[in-house]
């Protein structure tokens, strides 16, 4: 071949040495190659197998939250069908002064049921922004006109003059209402009773309800010996509490005052991580809550969530707490041998009046007393 000398010409045993050559490097090229695809698709397959694995947890976290926020809306529907509901309001009548005025007003009538003579009647009036409260209180030693009404046993009663704790028990819920309304000239669109002997059941679910005192509590027979301070109140002493009467000053009301910081311990606890995270604890409480509870047809739990939301703190600017004007706290009606309070009219007018046009806050200053929450009068720290 021209160009090429017999020096630069390759030998047989040249040519038979690389023929050799060129299968191994081929056979070692494809090792490499082999071994490469190879860590390559295990590579693949570690990384799919992560995502599969934080694909099963994202989706059982969310199966798992799901579940639980099921169980939580089941037992707030379950509350919401398990409470008695009673047909007791009267939202239109000549009782109902400035009716148009009120046709959007928020008013509470709040009764506690414990046997008549401590029985609890309180009216509770929010203000059209719902930032504000008015609270007013109605003894159970106060003379009033009881108009006729349509008795629990939906027969008539006839009306009479008596003890505002004697209207329950003589023609039920939906008389009590309507007293009310004649009295106050309110239009009551929200009914919420409250059966004190279920309360202990309550609180033993919540495991206790924290309460701050300002003076030291204490009734012989009734293991009742608490402190000023900081307090727990169990099951066992929850009604001894409640029914308290204080001693020195307006005993009603203060028994008022403390029957409301209780409630709102109560819910504050029952709202709370320790009683939300327990299903166990939370299905108990609802229960008992359920049990002793009863509304009209239309007040949800969200409406008295909000009403006890905004009582929280009876000390606070935004709530104004009063009794009903009283007259003679000493009146004893001719024939009679018994003594009651007899309400003010004249006062009492000018007071609900100004409820109504969302002014209470305004009253002159001797129209009606405003109650002191005990805690924050005394100075107490309870952290």
């Amino acid at each position: 071949m021209a160009g090429h000398t017999g020096a630069d010409r390759p030998s047989v045993a040249d040519l038979l040495a690389r023929s050799e050559e060129r299968p191994v490097r081929r056979r070692l090229s494809g090792r490499s190659r082999r071994s490469s695809k190879a860590s390559r698709h295990s590579g693949r397959q570690g990384q799919g197998r992560r995502r599969k694995a934080r694909h099963w947890v994202i989706g059982a976290v969310v199966a798992l939250v799901l579940l639980v926020a099921v169980y939580y809306i089941g037992l707030l529907a379950y509350i919401d069908n398990a409470v008695e509901r009673a047909d007791v309001l009267r939202l239109s009548g000549p009782e109902i002064t400035a009716a148009e005025r009120q046709q959007d007003a928020e008013n509470f009538l709040l009764f506690g049921s414990d046997g008549g003579d401590r029985d609890t009647t309180i009216l509770a009036h929010l203000s059209e922004d719902g930032s504000d409260a008015t609270v007013i209180v109605f003894p159970g030693d106060a003379y009033v006109d009881v108009p006729a009404c349509e008795g629990a046993d939906r027969q008539p009663t006839e009306p009479y003059s008596g003890a505002f704790s004697s209207v329950y028990e003589t023609g039920g819920a939906g008389c009590l209402v309507r007293t009310v309304q004649v009295l106050t000239g309110l239009r009551i669109n929200h009914y919420v009773q409250m059966d004190l002997t279920g309360f202990p059941a309550m609180v033993d679910a919540l495991g206790g309800v924290p309460v701050c005192l300002g003076s030291a509590v204490s009734e012989a027979g009734n293991e009742l010996d608490l402190p000023a301070g900081p307090a727990v109140i169990d099951g066992e002493q929850t009604l001894p509490f409640l029914r308290l009467q204080a001693r020195p000053g307006p005993a009603a009301t203060e028994r008022i005052e403390r029957q409301q910081q209780f409630l709102a311990s109560l819910l504050d606890r029952s709202l709370a991580a320790r009683t939300v995270a327990n299903p166990v604890r939370l299905t108990r409480f609802v229960n008992a809550a359920a049990d002793s509870l009863t509304l009209d047809p239309d007040t949800t739990l969200g409406d008295l969530k909000n009403l006890v939301d905004l009582l929280r703190d009876l000390s606070s600017e935004s709530v104004l707490l009063l009794t009903a004007p009283i007259a003679d706290p000493a009146y004893t009606p001719v024939g009679s041998s018994t003594t009651y309070q007899l309400l003010d009219e004249q006062l009492g007018r000018q007071l609900y009046q100004s409820v109504i046009a969302d002014s209470a806050t305004a009253l002159p200053p001797n129209s009606a007393l405003p109650t002191s929450a005990a805690p924050s009068a005394t100075g107490v720290d309870c952290g």
